[in-house]
């Protein structure tokens, strides 16, 4: 199944004085894969800025910019129509425990098996014997899917429970997280486990009902996506995982690599940010 979703990501900031300048870097906008299609795109920003768009190291569409005027307001709105669940269904059998490894392989994917400050998760006696378990599934590709389904057992979804520096092992110690740390945890055991695996930003389309035509309050949204012979993806978030519901924006090794929307400005006094992203399903 396909969709057509339409996707408005806006995000004003204001200053209590005039900022003299200000460079920014965004990842906001989607590209075509084998997951979607991006039909159309755009990103308007307001005072005007020379725009710069390029792939970064992880492949990701980033747009850089510079305003050198002073103002007090700044608003970046990327706009983009995706058809999505496009990818075709993965082909072969999936790989055996005995091919994660090879020293090639790890060599090959060590971006995505290294622990970073997000991922890295503490031996306490607790992870020790939930990477135990995972590591006793009949293969590799079931104890990708137990991973998922452990981290959206343990942990709550609670907005304002964790902050963007919080780590894998902080937000499993609190029980609480939003996307990002239920992303970061996965990864971390996943990566524990000797299975490559990066985290995924996007957005997610999170209506059940007959809400086609209507614009619905969204967020910028986070998941995994693990190695099995192909990438395959995971959201231990929602516990599920229909292809229709989500647009990539970019990968990476943790949030770090594909934050939204970061920048520095001169002058400008207090500033106050708000973000608001709508989502539409066309057909």
């Amino acid at each position: 199944m396909t969709w057509i979703l339409s996707i408005e990501h806006a995000s004003y900031y204001r200053y209590s004085e005039p900022s003299e300048g200000s460079f920014n870097e965004a990842r906001m906008l989607p590209q075509s894969d084998r997951s979607q299609l991006v039909l159309e795109r755009d990103l308007v920003i307001t005072p005007s800025a020379h725009v710069l768009a390029y792939q970064d190291y992880w492949g990701t569409l980033t747009h850089i910019f510079e305003i050198h005027q002073p103002h007090r307001e700044l608003s970046i709105v990327a706009r983009s129509r995706v058809q999505t669940g496009t990818a075709p269904s993965p082909e072969g059998p999936p790989p055996s425990w005995q091919h994660y490894q090879s020293p090639s392989f790890s060599d090959e994917f060590a971006q995505f098996l290294d622990p970073t400050d997000k991922t890295t998760i503490d031996d306490t006696d607790e992870a020790l014997e939930a990477l135990a378990l995972l590591r006793a599934a009949q293969t590799p590709l079931a104890g990708i899917h137990e991973a998922s389904d452990l981290v959206h057992e343990r942990l709550t979804y609670e907005v304002g429970s964790t902050a963007v520096s919080t780590s894998a092992s902080e937000a499993w110690s609190i029980r609480k997280g939003v996307c990002q740390d239920f992303a970061h945890l996965c990864i971390g055991l996943l990566r524990r486990l000797g299975i490559p695996a990066r985290y995924v930003s996007g957005y997610y389309y999170p209506e059940r009902d007959d809400s086609m035509g209507r614009v619905v309050d969204a967020e910028s949204h986070a998941w995994v996506e693990a190695w099995a012979g192909a990438w395959l993806p995971l959201d231990p978030t929602n516990g599920g995982w229909e292809p229709e519901r989500y647009i990539v924006v970019g990968r990476g090794r943790d949030y770090t690599d594909v934050p939204p929307l970061v920048g520095i400005y001169s002058g400008g006094g207090a500033s106050v940010m708000k973000v608001h992203v709508g989502v539409v399903r066309e057909c």
